[in-house]
């Protein structure tokens, strides 16, 4: 058997954080809209490539840029969104969406010139432009047209648009509020144009359509009953499967993190488990990516479902990971019903499962971790500076001159006992323990099995644990990942924590105290049986979402 690190696990005892504690963030509910400064985000690659896709009605679009998506732009990014409004120009036979209101092969139209400007603008830049603004490319173009024809100029007009930093970057400074709007000092609403950019580019991830737009326009949008009419509207496009699909894929880390691999390239020992591929780790995704999807928009579910289905979607090879009969080729996906008595939701899946785990063991440690920090929204300290890198292997051990067995459960109990792990580990293990009957691929194991110097050797499974108590409640003791899933899922600080990682994918950052409580008044409105997509419109309609502080206020 081969080690498990515990570099994640040696946690400090001055570990911080709790789970929903008596205290509420400053304000209340009753009291002004209060939020924090947002500052200026500019868009992520994915965001601009779904962005120029939408605006020239140009789908198999690809662009080459810099992946880097930090608040301030590098040269490489520069020189990239220069390369790719060339790219874009040059795909201009592959457009759909209507750019130029005349034939640009035709004579000169200042008319034409002048409406390009404003409607392109617009779509563009996602608000109607300033006549200052108007005035400035109108100069650009009459520059371009000393040396160009009159198509030639109209379209470097258009690649000064797409690269704009009104293209590129989200500025919210808000409008001056108005009478009746209750807002505390330096806080301001955003406007409708402001509005529609977050509505878009929180559910679609690309920039608002006409329908939007107009409705910012109009003023819709200036109250939260517009908003809630636009967010709903918006949650029924495809678009909008996507982006969730995409949300609980970064939920679930499946990309990876600065702590662990993603689930393509998580390392597992090929020995220990020789039907690892490519292809499963692809299929343990789709699985996942189909469940979210078929819960939350097929069967407008909950939290709770998602977390407790039985569904999964699998071919052949993960058919039979599961031990469930099914598909049987490779890429033959079905839909089917796992063992009510070991698979409940997202965590008792495989690509989570093996996400959280080690080259060749399980990891209760990396589990239990996962669900404090990622769906608890608990905060664990570093580890002590002494932390060592000790293997978790179970087998065969060494106690006090005895060989004996332990199984991985018993080896973490043993390890992480000292007084410079247990104030953290006391909060982990518990939590983590509830996994022990999946090994580090996700298969069930009634038993625990292996081989070391002394042979192979079978070990009873104890995958009994507790969930940490909410707010003023009590915790909860649970047998096995099927009931912590459930315990989970009823969870009241699961919710919360939810809710704030959706506003950090809608804005790009933490909520602090500002935030939280115009969030904890919006997710009030929902109960347990409210859908997922019940609590984002919600979000939405919060006032941490519809207003903004400004830089120094």
């Amino acid at each position: 058997m081969g080690a498990l690190a515990l570099a994640i696990g040696g946690a400090n005892v001055s570990c911080t954080g709790d789970l929903g504690g008596d205290d509420p963030p400053p304000g209340g509910a009753d009291g002004p809209a209060d939020v924090e400064f947002a500052g200026m985000r500019r868009m992520t690659p994915d965001q601009y490539e779904h962005t120029m896709r939408d605006l020239f009605g140009d789908p198999e679009l690809a662009l080459d840029l810099d992946e880097d998506s930090g608040q301030v732009i590098t040269l490489l990014a520069v020189d990239k969104l220069n390369a790719a409004a060339e790219a874009i120009v040059a795909r201009r036979s592959s457009w759909t969406a209507s750019v130029f209101p005349c034939d640009t092969a035709a004579e000169e139209d200042a008319a034409c010139v002048d409406a390009f400007i404003r409607s392109f603008g617009r779509r563009a830049y996602r608000r109607t432009l300033e006549e200052s603004e108007v005035q400035l490319l109108q100069e650009d173009y009459a520059r371009a047209r000393e040396a160009l024809t009159f198509e030639e100029s109209l379209l470097v007009v258009l690649k000064i648009i797409i690269q704009s930093p009104e293209v590129y970057y989200f500025l919210e400074t808000g409008r001056l509020p108005a009478p009746g709007d209750d807002v505390a000092p330096g806080v301001f609403p955003l406007t409708g144009w402001e509005r529609a950019s977050r509505l878009s580019y929180f559910l679609w991830d690309t920039m608002p359509d006409d329908e939007l737009l107009d409705a910012a326009e109009s003023g819709d949008l200036d109250t939260a009953e517009g908003i809630r009419v636009q967010a709903e509207r918006l949650l029924e496009d495809p678009r909008a499967r996507a982006t969730v699909v995409r949300f609980f894929s970064d939920w679930l880390e499946l990309d990876g993190s600065n702590k662990h691999s993603s689930l393509a390239d998580a390392p597992k020992s090929g020995d220990i488990y020789p039907e690892d591929s490519p292809a499963l780790r692809a299929a343990m995704r789709v699985e996942i990516e189909a469940l979210v999807e078929r819960v939350l928009f097929e069967q407008n579910g909950s939290f709770e479902a998602l977390l407790t289905s039985t569904d999964a979607y699998v071919d052949g090879p993960l058919a039979k990971l599961y031990g469930v009969s099914g598909p049987e080729a490779e890429g033959d996906f079905q839909w089917v019903t796992l063992p009510a008595d070991q698979r409940a939701g997202l965590f008792t899946r495989a690509g989570f499962l093996t996400v959280f785990a080690g080259n060749e063991v399980k990891s209760p440690i990396r589990r239990g971790a996962y669900i404090l920090e990622g769906v608890l929204c608990a905060t664990l300290g570093p580890p002590p500076p002494n932390a060592s890198d000790v293997p978790v292997k179970g087998g065969t051990v060494d106690e006090n001159g005895t060989a004996i067995r332990r199984t991985i459960r018993q080896d973490v109990e043993a390890k992480t006992s000292t007084e410079s792990c247990s104030g953290c580990h006391s909060r982990i293990n518990p939590i983590g323990f509830a996994f022990e009957h999946y090994d580090a691929l996700g298969r069930w194991q009634a038993t625990e099995t292996g081989e070391d110097d002394q042979g192979p050797y079978t070990l009873d499974v104890d995958a009994t644990g507790v969930l940490p108590a909410s707010g003023s409640g009590e915790t909860t003791e649970v047998d096995g990942a099927v009931e912590m899933s459930e315990a989970i899922a009823k969870h009241d600080t699961a919710y919360m924590c939810l809710s704030e990682h959706l506003f950090e994918t809608a804005l790009r950052r933490l909520p602090v105290d500002r935030d939280l409580v115009s969030i904890e008044t919006a997710m009030s409105q929902i109960d347990g049986d409210s859908s997922v997509t019940d609590m984002v419109v919600a979000l939405t309609t919060s006032n941490a979402f519809l207003h903004t502080r400004r830089a120094g206020e």
